[in-house]
């Protein structure tokens, strides 16, 4: 059987790199068109599978009549969040998906992408053998794993990203919540009254989110003139995140003396603190105050009798049709910029701050 074209092949043929023929062929506006069309042309001559040659001048109106025709999108969702804390915030996130890809009539595969999947670069069979119209990845934050969908040249969409990301790693348009100004505003809040050592829970390592709500706790304890104190802060890569609450209590017991109050990354990070504090005899508010972001409910991590947690609120289900949305335009505008949509969120207020003890 004749070996399928790849990026790799392309890139070899034109002396360019893979991810500038990646780029191309997913028009990301970094690309000279000259160098774009020269991709195009040579995608077309060696039959790459991902790239469909047609008149490049009716290729958006080819795509608009089809789209009532029948479409297949693929789902990626890393395992390890399925089994986290945070599963109620991503059914939600795939709710979003699902109801929108039913509405347009299209059909969605839904796979889960485990660690060793991530280290070896293993994509899904859909990808590689099936006829897939375009991706979303869900949590998929490991930049070489985005890195070996867009060797195939289709359109994909981000839901969150690595940390680590650069300007130029913009390979595909990405979906955020706002997450640097409202935990801005949260951590100005616990400052309003009157903490002053404040720390900050949460491995910022994982994903862009996560990153920028540590920025927002920095710069609001800068613009308060207050010193970030990194024996105050857990911001170091753990296998779970600080999902786990052995993780917690492992940084809680590296602290020479805690803080008065914590901001974490998320609601689990915060309520997964709460009962590490209460097993160390500490009540929440009275002892320390706790943020979280997220505002979800759960029954298997309940809060202490009417404790409710100070939180941000997003709407998930929202953020999963929005990514949708932007895949299929996408697809129907191939040569549009790179996006990245930051979906706004709202402050919710809670009891799990309070002045610090006197």
């Amino acid at each position: 059987m004749k070996r399928k074209a790849t990026t790799s092949d392309i890139a070899r043929m034109l002396g360019l790199s893979r991810t500038t023929v990646s780029k191309a062929l997913n028009g990301h506006p970094t690309v000279p068109p000259s160098t774009r069309q020269r991709v195009l042309d040579m995608a077309a001559q060696l039959h790459y599978k991902h790239y469909r040659p047609a008149d490049q001048a009716n290729r958006a109106e080819q795509r608009e009549a089809a789209g009532a025709a029948m479409r297949t999108i693929a789902c990626l969702i890393r395992s390890s969040l399925a089994r986290s804390g945070s599963k109620g915030y991503w059914v939600d996130v795939l709710q979003g998906i699902e109801e929108s890809t039913r509405r347009r009539g299209w059909n969605m595969v839904l796979h889960f992408v485990h660690q060793e999947d991530l280290e070896s670069l293993r994509l899904p069979r859909s990808l590689t053998e099936a006829h897939v119209d375009g991706v979303i990845m869900a949590g998929i934050t490991r930049l070489a794993y985005v890195r070996a969908v867009a060797e195939l040249g289709m359109p994909a969409v981000l839901i969150d990203h690595d940390s680590a990301a650069r300007a130029e790693d913009a390979l595909f348009d990405t979906v955020l919540m706002e997450s640097e100004q409202s935990v801005c505003d949260l951590t100005a809040r616990l400052i309003e009254l009157g903490h002053r050592r404040i720390g900050f829970i949460g491995d910022i390592a994982d994903c862009l989110s996560f990153r920028e709500r540590w920025n927002g706790f920095r710069r609001a304890m800068m613009d308060a003139g207050l010193p970030v104190d990194p024996a105050c802060c857990a911001v170091a890569p753990k296998p779970g995140h600080y999902y786990d609450g052995a993780e917690i209590a492992e940084a809680l017991a590296a602290m020479p003396a805690l803080p008065t109050a914590f901001v974490c990354a998320n609601d689990v990070v915060a309520v997964r603190t709460i009962q590490t504090l209460g097993r160390m005899g500490l009540t929440v508010p009275e002892d320390l105050s706790v943020t979280g972001f997220d505002a979800i409910e759960t029954d298997t991590d309940p809060l202490p009798d009417g404790l409710q947690l100070m939180s941000v609120r997003i709407d998930a289900v929202r953020v999963g049709s929005r990514a949708f949305e932007q895949l299929a335009l996408r697809m129907a505008q191939p040569d549009r910029p790179i996006e990245h949509i930051r979906l706004a969120t709202v402050p919710v207020a809670g009891t799990s701050a309070a002045p610090p003890k006197a």
